[in-house]
């Protein structure tokens, strides 16, 4: 099985890539913006340059993927939350450009060199649905553009934390809306989306103070249901059963996420089901990438 992935040397997307390593009939293909801290050297892991935040890292890094086999599976985990705002190389705000538009284009350039029963699995995140009453501010629209250049945006919240845990929790809703209108475009793909639940540790908030994220860490489960917090260990298990189980052949364009019972598949929010929005961001991030 050929694999390609993002987000696999840190966190969950590490238990979940080195668990794939270990069978040597797997042939790992990983993107790294430091390729000196990626993973343990092994004969069927490769380490590629990649830095999500600019697009021309994304296409030298699909430029850089042997082209003489389909890929098996496509693994779109990395992610960014940010405590400050930020700009991508091309000018976008960076948690929408690394959580979405970059995975967008990887999965564009990508699409023609896909197995026909490719798996295509995008880490999404509770914190998508309002309904789940996370402490992060959900998201209010799915609109590219607005994402993309938020001053443009009127309803974006007045302090700067809400701004950003806004723009987080609107990238994992165009995670899942981008797999929703993939499995419409392309039926003959297995594509699903990821909630590994909150999962402390993974990195993923790197850009706060330490200090404070230690203090998240404990202050988060309060708010949240129970079945919701996992670890590193067991979302990243779950996260390459997706890849490698027979029971997840069959997936087109549903939600799975981590709970104290199991990996479910579970209803998304009303808006990651809106199939008009869906098109919509397709066809608005067509156009930023």
């Amino acid at each position: 099985m050929r694999i390609v992935m993002t987000g696999a040397t840190g966190g969950f997307g590490e238990i979940a890539a080195l668990s794939l390593a270990k069978q040597d009939s797997h042939q790992l293909y990983v993107g790294a913006r430091n390729i000196a801290t990626a993973l343990p050297g092994k004969s069927n892991v490769t380490v590629l340059p990649l830095d999500l935040a600019d697009l021309n890292s994304v296409r030298d890094f699909c430029s850089a993927l042997p082209d003489d086999e389909p890929i098996d599976a496509l693994m779109l985990n990395a992610g960014v939350q940010l405590s400050k705002p930020q700009k991508s190389a091309q000018g976008y705000e960076l948690t929408f450009a690394v959580n979405h538009l970059a995975h967008f284009l990887m999965l564009t350039l990508l699409e023609s060199r896909l197995a026909k029963n490719v798996r295509v699995i995008v880490t999404s995140s509770g914190t998508h649905d309002p309904a789940e009453k996370t402490p992060v501010t959900p998201p209010d629209h799915a609109n590219a553009h607005m994402l993309a250049y938020p001053e443009k945006d009127e309803t974006l919240p007045k302090g700067v934390r809400s701004r950003n845990m806004r723009a987080y929790s609107s990238s994992k809703l165009c995670n899942i809306l981008m797999v929703k209108a993939l499995t419409r475009r392309r039926p003959d793909l297995v594509a699903m989306a990821y909630d590994p639940g909150f999962v402390p540790g993974t990195g993923l908030m790197r850009e706060h103070p330490g200090f404070l994220v230690a203090i998240l860490g404990k202050i988060i489960p309060l708010f949240m249901a129970r079945d919701r917090t996992s670890n590193k260990e067991r979302s990243g298990d779950y996260l390459a059963k997706l890849v490698t189980e027979d029971a997840y052949g069959h997936i087109r364009g549903t939600y799975w996420a981590v709970r104290d019972t199991g990996l479910e598949d579970v209803c998304p929010s009303a808006l990651a089901c809106n199939d008009a929005v869906a098109d919509a961001l397709w066809e608005d991030s067509l156009q930023l990438i």
